[in-house]
């Protein structure tokens, strides 16, 4: 009786397993019909083709055409959207500062001369320095820290920047999603099973999008940090991280005050000079609407606050 029960649960088993394969490896297939079907029609609102081109560094996966634009978005001949310099080479006098970053750096939903790059170039102007200074823009949409490591190491040190600023946002820790599916696009998932399976387990759990994906990556993400003051040490480039906030609540109440704590605990323990603006946008009284209409974004109004508070930081010993 015994060997008998012990059979049939075996057989039970067994048929549990056989089932489960052939009900992933047939999720797989429909996925990947599904998925290239996708991939097909995908155009990014309109980026794709226009600014938005596959990139032949794997890492950054994706980058801008030279003179590119799309949705008041427009390219220089190196592929950034920023003034059109006519050689790399940096003029004699002056102290370039490259800011990297992404959408927020980029200053989606701004004209050009309203981003908080532009916006230092005018404040530093401002301050009595020995030199003239003058700021560019690296940046590109969906981007995250791997890859603004590789755009500093590959694109911006070709322009001889004497200081490089890492703008960061709290999305730049998500690998995935924060892209506008741009990754999904250039980097099809090992397995769209295990894809749809975290999904739903962060549906489950509930939480911060960007605390679910910090605790997740963010190892990854403080070893590249490391990898960009190393680098710039080496090719004697002064390096600094501006920590910029989502905004969202209040900043009285900030949702990812945590999270910012740890970030500028990591920051000081590696002898990484930062600024965390959530401070000076608390003390402004001000609600997050004042400066951005969505979460990651600032509005012209937003820009110039931040270019307010960076140009003397970055500029300090200088």
């Amino acid at each position: 009786m015994f060997s008998f029960a012990k059979s049939k649960v075996g057989l039970i088993l067994l048929s549990s397993i056989l089932s489960a394969v052939l009900f992933i490896g047939t999720f797989e297939i429909i996925s990947n019909i599904l998925y290239y079907r996708w991939k097909a029609d995908f155009d990014n609102y309109g980026w794709f083709g226009k600014i938005t081109i596959p990139s032949p560094n794997p890492v950054l996966m994706w980058e801008y055409r030279p003179y590119g634009e799309n949705e008041g978005i427009k390219t220089n001949r190196y592929g950034f959207r920023d003034l059109d310099y006519e050689s790399t080479a940096k003029p004699e006098n002056t102290l370039r500062v490259a800011f990297a970053g992404d959408s927020v750096t980029l200053g989606m939903g701004v004209e050009l001369e309203e981003t908080f790059v532009r916006q230092f170039e005018i404040e530093a102007g401002q301050l009595e320095l020995q030199y003239q200074v003058q700021a560019l823009d690296f940046a590109v949409d969906g981007y995250n820290t791997p890859q603004i490591y590789e755009m500093i190491r590959t694109k911006v040190l070709g322009f001889s920047p004497d200081i490089v600023v890492y703008a960061m946002c709290m999305n730049d820790f998500d690998f995935t999603q924060a892209s506008g599916d741009k990754i999904l696009y250039f980097q099809k998932p090992k397995s769209f099973f295990l894809m749809t399976a975290e999904k739903a387990y962060r549906r489950l759990i509930g939480g911060d999008f960007h605390e679910y994906f910090f605790h997740k990556n963010k190892d990854e993400v403080f070893e590249k940090i490391l990898e960009m003051r190393d680098l710039l040490e080496q090719e004697g480039v002064v390096f600094r991280v501006v920590l910029l906030p989502i905004f969202s609540g209040t900043f009285q109440n900030y949702p990812l005050e945590e999270m910012n704590k740890e970030i500028g605990v990591f920051l000081e323990e590696n002898d990484i000079q930062y600024l965390d603006l959530l401070e000076a946008f608390e003390e402004s009284g001000e609600l997050p609407a004042y400066y951005a209409p969505g979460v990651w974004h600032p509005n012209v109004t937003g820009h110039r606050f931040i270019a307010r508070q960076l140009a003397p930081w970055v500029l300090l010993d200088y």
